[in-house]
Formats: structure tokens, sequence, C-alpha cells
């Protein structure tokens, strides 16, 4: 086993950088090549709440992806926010309705708070910054520079948590939109 210096990798369905924390295993009797992440739950979560604090219009595969990331289904999503599973189903589809301004806000408050502060009070993304506040009065800009998904990059870091040990967390290491 050794450490892939970088890596992307696509967890359900957006491609997501990762940089020093993956590692490579080859098998000694089939020379099969597997690339293993640490804590992918992790890396999902922080992925989802580093894309909600990010001011680009959600497309259909980022509004499923955000969706999985909180584990609702998406008829519990839609009945959530108040739509018809039929319109969500749009959405995530890339269809021909986009999600609303609005509901584009709800919905990120929802998986953020979801993420960071569950009902078992657990944070799962805990080096990842979280706003609620900060996504009311965010400007979302409905036009993406490059008409592709923004790619969030992640490395591993040793942080304190609650003044205890050390423990390895993923944090944003740069952003390429």
């Amino acid at each position: 086993m050794y450490a892939v210096p970088y890596h992307v990798e696509n967890l359900l369905g957006i491609c997501i950088g990762i940089n020093g924390g993956a590692s490579k295993i080859a098998c000694y009797v089939c020379k099969a090549e597997v690339i293993t992440i640490p804590d992918a739950k992790g890396l999902v979560a922080a992925a989802a709440v580093a894309r909600v604090m990010l001011p680009t219009k959600l497309n259909g595969s980022e509004i499923k992806f955000l969706r999985k990331s909180t584990g609702l289904s998406a008829k519990d999503l839609a009945k959530t926010i108040s739509v018809r599973p039929e319109t969500l189903s749009r959405w995530e589809n890339s269809g021909e309705q986009q999600i609303g301004y609005s509901e584009e806000k709800i919905f990120r408050i929802l998986v953020g708070d979801k993420l960071k502060n569950d009902p078992h009070g657990e944070d799962h993304a805990l080096a990842i910054d979280y706003d609620h506040m900060a996504i009311v009065k965010m400007d979302i800009n409905p036009i993406r520079p490059s008409g592709n998904t923004p790619l969030l990059k992640f490395e591993r870091v040793n942080m304190k948590v609650e003044n205890k040990k050390l423990q390895e967390l993923w944090d944003k290491s740069e952003r390429r939109t």
C-alpha cells in the first residue's frame, strides 16, 4: 500500500479531488490495483457542506449528490421542502425544470444543517465551515464559468477536536470553478 499524491474520485455522482488522502493497494496474486479512501462517508459530508457554501447554481447531479449525502429518499426530501416528488425528479435529472431560487436556498440549508447539526448532535464535516445565514444572504450565480460541476479538492488534515485528541479530518485544499 502506498499513498497517491492526487486522485479524483466519483463519489455519488460528483467528482472530488483528493490531495494525498488516498492509497493504492495492489494484490500480490492477481496484480489488480484498488484505490482506497479513508472515511469516504466523511469525505462525502465534507464535499456536500463545502458545495452548499459555494454560490454557484446547483445542477441536477449536484442536487442528487446532496440529497444522497444526507441519506434522505427523494420522497422524504420532496415532502420536507414541500414539492411534488415529480418536481424533485425533474430537478435531479436536469430535465426541463430547474430548482427555483428560494427552493435552492432552503435545500442548501437543509443539507448543511443535517450534516453539521444532526439530531444526535454529531457534526459529519468537522473541518468544513458552515453558516446558514450566509446561505440566506447568498447571491447564487446562475451561470457556471465552465458549464461543469465545480471540482472540490480535499486533503486529510490532523485537527484537535474540542481540546481532545488529534483526529484526521477532511478539509478543503482548493477550489476550481
